[in-house]
C-alpha cells in the first residue's frame, strides 16, 4: 500500500479545505457531507466507524436503505477523488487510511482558527452537537496553549511576548480570568502597573455589563496588591532602581519556572551560585517579587560574615524577616512552638520554651511551623549570601524542607559557586538539591558578548547607531571582564555624567588599541563595588593580584613571584583564590586578568604613586630577565 497514496491535508482550522498533493482536491470531494464524514473518521478512534453509527450521524433523515445508498455513495467518490485506497471496508466498520494523512487539528501547535468555520449540516442534529463539542474542546485546547506560551514568555522576562499570548487568549475566550492575570503580572514586572491596573479595570466593566458578576477573589487580590505596590518592597536590598534582567535567559527561565511551579505543586529549592558581581542578589529578589505579586508570603534574611560563629542566628533573621507575621502561625503545633522558642527568643515572649534540643528537632519543629503556616499561604524563605548562614539554621532547612512534600514551600539561597570548606551543612543542602529535595542550582557566570550588548541597548539609549553601540559593548567588555555589576556601574556612570559621552563613542578611537588606557576616571560606584570585592582576600592573595595588576592583561607566575618575594607554591595559591572570585580568570593555559577597570582601581587604590612606580620598575626588570 505505500507509495500508493497520494498525500492527503485536511485543514479543518478555519474554512474547511481538502488537498491533494498540495493541491485542491475534487469538487465531489468538497461537498460538505463528505468533508463531514472525511474529518469525522480522522478525528475518531483509530480513524474507523461503524456504518450504523455514520447512517445515525449525517442521514439521519433518511430510511436505513436510502441512508445506506448516500454512504455508499460517499465512499465511492471519496475513493473516485482520493485514491482507491484511501477509505478502507472492513465488514460494517469503515477506516480512513492514516498513511501520508495530515490533519492539523491532530497538531497540537496548529490551534489558529476555528474549527470547521461555516460548516453546518442542519439535517444531521448528531454532527451539529459533535461539531460544537470540538469546537470548545479546540478552543479550550489553543486557550490553554496560549496561556502556556505566556507563561513560559514571562520565565524568559519577554513581557511584551507575554501580554501578546494573552490578547490572543483572550480573544478566544473573553471570559478567560487566566490570560487576565497573565496579561496583568506581565504588566506589572515590566513596571506598567498603571496598564495592569486598566487591564483590570476593563475587564471588572466588561463582568459588569454581560453578567452583571464581579471577578474571583484572586483576580481582586492581584490588583490591590499592584495597586498598593507592595510586592517590589522589602526583601533583597536595592539601592537603585535595577536595569530590565538581560542575558542568562536559560537560567532566568528555570529560575522563574521554578518559582511559579512552587506555588502550586510540592516544595522547592532554588540556589543561585555565582561569585560577587554575578547578579545573585537581583536574580534572587526578582524571585521574590513574583512570589509576592502571586500572592505568596515571603520571609527574608541576610548573614552577615559573622554569624556563622552564632547558632540559629540566621534563623532568628528568617523569624523576623516575615515568618512570625506569616498566616497560619498560630494554628502550629504548640510543642513545635515551644522548641523554636528555645531558639528564638521573640517567640519565648509567646511561648514558653523548651530547651535542650539538636539541629534534627528544631528542623522538624520548623517544618511544623511551614505546614501550618502552607495551609493559609504559600511561603518563600528566601536568604542571600546564605554562605554566611550558621550551621544550626542550614541544619534545619534541610531537614525541614526533606519532609515537606506536597506544601507550596521556596527555599531561595544565593551562595558563592565554591563555598568556603568548613561549611558542611551548606555543602549538603545544596548537594540535596535535585536529589532528595526537588529544585534546582543556577550557576551565575561572567556576561557573554551577546548580553554585554543587550545591556548596552537597555542603559545606553544615548547611543545613537547601531556602531556607536557595538564599539561601546566592546570596551565595556574589556574594562569589566563580563562582570554584571561592573557592566552595570560603568553604563550609569555613562548615564549620571552626560559629558562623559561623547569620549565612550569614539572609545578606543581609530587606531587605538582596546587597552589603550580609560579616557576619563572610573566612576566612583565602579571603584566602590571593586573594593568591595577585594576587602576580603587574604594577604598572599592581595599580594599576587597587585603584583598580577601592576603588568599586561596576561600573569606571569614566574614575574609575580619575582617582584612579591613569593614562592611558587604561594603565588599558585593565590591565583587559585582569585580565580574563585573570579578577579583573575584561566583560559587553560595562563591566567589573567580580563578586567581593565579592576587593573585601574587596584593599582591607584592599593598602591601610591611611588609606590606603583617601583613596582613597575621591578616588574619590568623581572620581564625582561624572564624572557
Amino acid at each position: 500500500m505505500s507509495g500508493k497514496l497520494r498525500p492527503l491535508e485536511l485543514r479543518t482550522l478555519g474554512p474547511p479545505a481538502v488537498l491533494v498533493d498540495g493541491e485542491e482536491a475534487a469538487g465531489d470531494v468538497l461537498w460538505r457531507k463528505h468533508v463531514a464524514l472525511l474529518v469525522y473518521l480522522a478525528l475518531s478512534p483509530h480513524r474507523t466507524r461503524s456504518r450504523e453509527h455514520l447512517l445515525g450521524l449525517l442521514w439521519p433523515e433518511k430510511d436505513e436503505a436510502r441512508a445506506r445508498h448516500s454512504l455508499n455513495e460517499a465512499v465511492r467518490r471519496l475513493r473516485a477523488g482520493l485514491g482507491s485506497e484511501r477509505i478502507v471496508s472492513k465488514g460494517d466498520a469503515i477506516t480512513l487510511n492514516g498513511e501520508a494523512l495530515h490533519v492539523d487539528a491532530l497538531d497540537v501547535q496548529s490551534s489558529d482558527g476555528e474549527f470547521l468555520d461555516g460548516l453546518a449540516l442542519h439535517d444531521a442534529p448528531a454532527f451539529e452537537d459533535w461539531l460544537a463539542h470540538e469546537r470548545t474542546r479546540l478552543r479550550q485546547r489553543r486557550l490553554a496553549a496560549l496561556l502556556e506560551s505566556g507563561e513560559q514568555a514571562l520565565s524568559s522576562s519577554d513581557f511584551l511576548m507575554a501580554q501578546e499570548a494573552a490578547h490572543k487568549a483572550l480573544a478566544v475566550d473573553a471570559e478567560a480570568e487566566a490570560a487576565i492575570r497573565l496579561q496583568m503580572r506581565a504588566a506589572a514586572l515590566r513596571g506598567d502597573s498603571s496598564g495592569a491596573l486598566g487591564t483590570y479595570r476593563t475587564f471588572v466593566r466588561h463582568l459588569e455589563r454581560e453578567y452583571g458578576e464581579n471577578p474571583s477573589r484572586e483576580l481582586r487580590a492581584l490588583a490591590e496588591r499592584i495597586r498598593e505596590g507592595r510586592w517590589r518592597r522589602a526583601s533583597l536590598a536595592h539601592t537603585q532602581a535595577e536595569p530590565t534582567l538581560v542575558g542568562r535567559h536559560r537560567e532566568h527561565e528555570t529560575a522563574f519556572s521554578l518559582v511559579a511551579d512552587t506555588a502550586d505543586e510540592n516544595s522547592r529549592v532554588l540556589v543561585v551560585a555565582g561569585l560577587a558581581g554575578m547578579g545573585k542578589t537581583r536574580l534572587l529578589a526578582e524571585c521574590v517579587n513574583r512570589w509576592r505579586l502571586d500572592g505568596g508570603a515571603v520571609a527574608v534574611a541576610n548573614p552577615l560574615e559573622t554569624d556563622p560563629d552564632v547558632p540559629w542566628c540566621t534563623l532568628r533573621q528568617i523569624m523576623h524577616g516575615g515568618l512570625l507575621d506569616a498566616p497560619g502561625l498560630a494554628a502550629t503545633d504548640p510543642t513545635d512552638l515551644r522548641m523554636l522558642a528555645g531558639v528564638v527568643p521573640s517567640l519565648a515572649q509567646r511561648f514558653e520554651p523548651m530547651d535542650g534540643f539538636g539541629y534534627a528537632d528544631i528542623g522538624d519543629a520548623l517544618g511544623g511551623l511551614l505546614e501550618a503556616v502552607t495551609e493559609e499561604i504559600p511561603l518563600a524563605i528566601a536568604i542571600d549570601d546564605a554562605h554566611h548562614a550558621d550551621e544550626a539554621t542550614l541544619s534545619a532547612l534541610r531537614g525541614a524542607f526533606g519532609k515537606l512534600a506536597g506544601r507550596p514551600t521556596l527555599l531561595l539561597l544565593g551562595v558563592l559557586d565554591q563555598p568556603e570548606a568548613g561549611r558542611p551543612a551548606l555543602m549538603r543542602l545544596v548537594g540535596d538539591v535535585g536529589r532528595r529535595l526537588a529544585g534546582s542550582v543556577v550557576l551565575l557566570e561572567p556576561f557573554s558578548d551577546a548580553e554585554t550588548r543587550e545591556l548596552v541597548d537597555v542603559l545606553a539609549p544615548w547611543c545613537g547607531s547601531d556602531e556607536q553601540r557595538a564599539r561601546l559593548t566592546r570596551r565595556v567588555t574589556f574594562e569589566t571582564g563580563g562582570d554584571p555589576f561592573l557592566a552595570v556601574s560603568l553604563l550609569r556612570g555613562l548615564v549620571e555624567v552626560s559629558s562623559l559621552r561623547e569620549d565612550a563613542l569614539v572609545w578606543p578611537a581609530p587606531n587605538i588599541t582596546l587597552e589603550a588606557p580609560v579616557p576619563f576616571d572610573v566612576p566612583r560606584l565602579v571603584r566602590a563595588a571593586t573594593l568591595g570585592r577585594v576587602q576580603d582576600i587574604g594577604d598572599v592573595a592581595r599580594q599576587v593580584l597587585v603584583a598580577a595588576c601592576i603588568g599586561d592583561r596576561n600573569v606571569d607566575p614566574g614575574v609575580v613571584g619575582s617582584i612579591t618575594g613569593l614562592d611558587v607554591t604561594q603565588v599558585e595559591s593565590g591565583l587559585v583564590e582569585l580565580e574563585r572570585r573570579h578577579l583573575v580568570s584561566f583560559d587553560g593555559e595562563r591566567y589573567m586578568v580580563e578586567a581593565a577597570l579592576l587593573r585601574e582601581v587596584i593599582l591607584s587604590d592599593f598602591l601610591t604613586p611611588g609606590q606603583r612606580s617601583r613596582l613597575q620598575s621591578r616588574y619590568d626588570q623581572a620581564r625582561d630577565a624572564s624572557r
